[in-house]
């Protein structure tokens, strides 16, 4: 059985939510809900490696300690026949190598999946620089609402751009108001979002001892050695990024970034960036422009067929409005689509070329994460081909998927947020 029922889960965010509603967490300004943060409870806190190595869960223990089906995550495996991982409660509970173990510390580009490292690390900058003095330009914490031209003296777009703009690909726009922006994939990152790093750069060249030399000193120090990945290559370690794509990576390596968005920006108990600038880069930006597109992350959306990107999930949505720079007074979905869920607990991914993916499920403390997928499907299908190993032994809707699915559609169903 669960803890609380969705009743009890729905007052217990929306008292946190009334909480915040007039307090900052005095960092970070990544544009979430009222107060800088979102409530606490739709982050789990199951932990994490730390920095040390992953230890697989026995294979005789996956059942009592992650809840899932072994057989039928064996039948996943001959399904996706490709590199792939599932972490739960922290733990690295299935991976798959068809090549072997050698295949573990293999590192090949992820493409486009490098578009939400580049955001996480922008938001560990603004956690970083929240009580750096402002003196006038290129001073001060990097904030979302920043305009562009208060870091960087020449880009080629919008001049009235805010970062949150170039961090949701609208920075194009020659109008930015509601309405009239447009959503335009940066697919190499030559239209706006590479030109992060050159901010970055800026905000760090404040205080380099602290902070570091550059985007890459910074990422080391802050990101990757907190997070124990150590096989991870960015732009091949230049002092300058491209945020579109470079990112060399491990699978376990992309989970651990995929532990560190699904549990709130939390790892090993030590905040690395703000609850708020999470809660934006896994909520949509701007509804007017793009319903399924955060800060460089993808979102559970609509399809333009009416279907879910993700089946058998909630639609993530914002649960305030007007939001950040957004000035959306709803969710942007008519009827019969629901945006009145119960809980907070959209899922969000990362996505590459070729189907590298990064696919976090907060309500179920979970990161799936596998590459190479194209030949085989989509995000969905993934999500589609694990599912059954983990309705098997749900607690509560065990070997029903058509009653886990409901409630879970509906956002009404969170059963590992403790």
């Amino acid at each position: 059985m669960r803890s609380t029922t969705p009743a009890v889960r729905l007052l217990l965010v929306l008292v946190a939510t009334l909480v915040v509603a007039g307090c900052s967490d005095g960092g970070g300004s990544g544009g979430g809900p009222p107060g800088g943060t979102s409530p606490t409870s739709i982050y789990p806190t199951s932990g994490d490696p730390g920095t040390e190595e992953w230890v697989p869960v026995a294979a005789d223990r996956v059942a009592e300690e992650c809840k899932l089906d072994p057989a039928l995550l064996a039948q996943a495996d001959a399904q996706i026949g490709l590199p792939w991982a599932v972490v739960r409660y922290g733990r690295l509970c299935h991976e798959y190598y068809p090549d072997g173990p050698q295949q573990v510390d293999e590192t090949t580009e992820v493409f486009s999946t490098t578009k939400t490292l580049g955001a996480l690390a922008t938001g560990v900058v603004a956690w970083q620089t929240q009580d750096v003095p402002s003196n006038g330009r290129k001073t001060g914490p990097l904030t979302a609402t920043d305009r562009v031209d208060h870091w960087l003296d020449e880009f080629s777009f919008n001049p009235d751009a805010q970062v949150a703009h170039v961090l949701a690909m609208i920075a194009h726009n020659a109008d930015l108001s509601y309405g009239a922006r447009r959503y335009q994939y940066d697919i190499d990152g030559r239209v706006q979002i590479n030109r992060l790093s050159d901010v970055v750069n800026t905000v760090v060249a404040q205080d380099p001892e602290r902070l570091g030399a550059d985007i890459e000193e910074f990422t080391q120090r802050y990101l990757f050695q907190p997070l124990g990945m150590r096989l991870s290559r960015w732009s091949n370690g230049s002092p300058s990024k491209t945020y579109a794509f470079s990112w060399s990576t491990t699978v376990r390596e992309m989970a651990r970034i995929g532990l560190l968005v699904t549990h709130g920006g939390v790892w090993s108990g030590e905040r690395l960036l703000g609850e708020d600038w999470i809660y934006a880069m896994t909520r949509p930006s701007f509804e007017d422009s793009n319903t399924g597109y955060g800060y460089l992350t993808w979102l559970n959306t609509l399809s333009a067929n009416g279907g879910r990107t993700i089946e058998c999930a909630p639609l993530t949505v914002n649960h305030v409005f007007p939001h950040g720079l957004s000035e959306a007074p709803d969710c942007g979905y008519a009827s019969p689509a629901d945006c009145e869920q119960d809980l907070d607990v959209g899922p969000w991914y990362a996505a590459g070329l070729f189907g590298q993916y990064i696919l976090g499920h907060p309500a179920l403390d979970l990161v799936l994460v596998v590459k190479n997928f194209d030949p085989v499907g989509d995000v969905g299908t993934l999500w589609d081909i694990f599912r059954p190993a983990l309705i098997a032994l749900d607690p509560e809707y065990a070997g029903d998927e058509a009653a886990f699915c409901d409630a879970y559609d509906r956002g009404a169903y969170a059963p590992d947020l403790k």
